[in-house]
C-alpha cells in the first residue's frame, strides 16, 4: 500500500483535511498530513490566503521539507494552494510516482522544464469553482485533451459543484457524495 503526503489548502490543516486523509487511509494506505501553518487554521479563504501571502516562499519551503521528512512516501497530494509544494516535490524528488491535485492545477513545467515521465498526475476540480474556472480548469482541460499522448501523464476529473473545498467537512460546500467519488478515484490510482 502507498505512503501519501497530503498538503493542506490555504485555510490550514482543518479537521476536514484530516477527515479526507482518514478516508484515503481507509483504503489501506498511510497518509501523512504535515501542518505547514504551525497549528493555525482560518475560517475563511481570504484569511487563509492572507496568511499564505505573508508566509511567501516559506510555505513552499515547508512543503518541500515535509516531503523530505517522509522519505518512504511515493505519492504527494495537495489541496488548493497545497498543490504548489506538492507539484514542486513531484517535479524535483525522484521518489514520487504520483501527484494528486485537488481544487487546483499548475502548468506541467511549473518547477522543472518537463513533467517527470514516471509521475502520474491526477487532478480533481469543481467545474463551477470561481477559484479555478478562469485559469486552472482550462489548463487542466488542455491536459485532458492530450491525454492520449504518451508524454501526458494527467487525468482530469470534474465535479459538478461551485464549492472550492467540496471535500472538506468543515467547509459549507462540503459534499459527501462528491467526496466519496474523489476518494474512490484516488484509490483506483493508488491500486
Amino acid at each position: 500500500m502507498a505512503q501519501i503526503i497530503l498538503v493542506h489548502h490555504a485555510r490550514g490543516l482543518t479537521d476536514g483535511v484530516r477527515a479526507l486523509a482518514e478516508q484515503i487511509a481507509a483504503g489501506g494506505h498511510t497518509v501523512h498530513t504535515p501542518d505547514l501553518y504551525d497549528g493555525r487554521v482560518f475560517d475563511t479563504d481570504d484569511a487563509g490566503l492572507a496568511h499564505l501571502e505573508a508566509l511567501g516562499d516559506e510555505f513552499l519551503a515547508r512543503g518541500i521539507a515535509a516531503a523530505a521528512e517522509h522519505r518512504s512516501a511515493s505519492v504527494i497530494a495537495g489541496i488548493g494552494a497545497g498543490l504548489r509544494p506538492a507539484f514542486k516535490a513531484a517535479q524535483t524528488v525522484p521518489a514520487f510516482r504520483a501527484c494528486i491535485g485537488v481544487s487546483a492545477a499548475l502548468p506541467l513545467n511549473a518547477y522543472a522544464p518537463l513533467w517527470m515521465p514516471h509521475v502520474a498526475l491526477q487532478l480533481h476540480l469543481a467545474s463551477r469553482d470561481r477559484h479555478v474556472i478562469d485559469a486552472a480548469l482550462p489548463l487542466a482541460r488542455s491536459y485532458a485533451a492530450t491525454a492520449e499522448k504518451p508524454d501526458n501523464p494527467a487525468d482530469l476529473f470534474e465535479y459538478d459543484t461551485d464549492a472550492h473545498l467540496f471535500m472538506d467537512t468543515t467547509d459549507p460546500g462540503y459534499d459527501p457524495a462528491l467526496t466519496e467519488t474523489l476518494v474512490r478515484r484516488i484509490h483506483e490510482l493508488l491500486a
